[in-house]
């Protein structure tokens, strides 16, 4: 019994000490270090959002290649105008081909950029309301470019 123990032993030590350098070395970030400033923040900008009454539609789709997106903003149910908008578009597995675009307006509350997606693979994009250079609303949706 004590020679199964030997063995059993050196072998839990050596899984553990493996597992605990893959996790170091792998790690992915999800744990946010300022996490009550920017929870803040967040509801911060939700509330303000929320008192503004804006809502920013959702693109439809990302395709590989050449893209048309519209987005539509209103506040209230009116159309936004004469507001910035700016579209960010990325990779998640790699930064080098993330872009960003100020979208124009193309009828009052309709909103266009064209972004190109060189390759397949889960794509994130961003739409930023800026008023007179301050941040109003942020969007963000994932989506997965085949």
């Amino acid at each position: 019994m004590k020679l199964f123990f030997y063995i059993i032993y050196p072998l839990f030590f050596f899984a553990m000490g493996c597992g605990i350098y893959v996790a170091f070395r792998d790690a992915e970030g999800l744990v946010d270090n300022n996490y009550y400033e920017n929870s803040t923040r967040y509801f911060q900008a939700k509330a303000n959002e929320a008192r503004l009454g804006i809502e920013v539609s959702k693109p439809d789709s990302l395709k590989r290649g050449y893209n048309v997106i519209n987005i539509k903003a209103t506040t209230h149910g009116k159309p936004l105008q004469d507001d910035t908008l700016t579209l960010f578009v990325g990779n998640l597995s790699s930064t080098g081909y993330d872009s960003t675009l100020t979208m124009h307006q193309i009828s009052p509350g309709l909103y266009q950029a064209t972004p190109t997606i060189p390759f397949k693979g889960v794509w994130f994009a961003r739409v930023d309301l800026r008023q007179q250079q301050q941040l109003i609303t942020s969007k963000k949706w994932f989506f997965n470019v085949q």
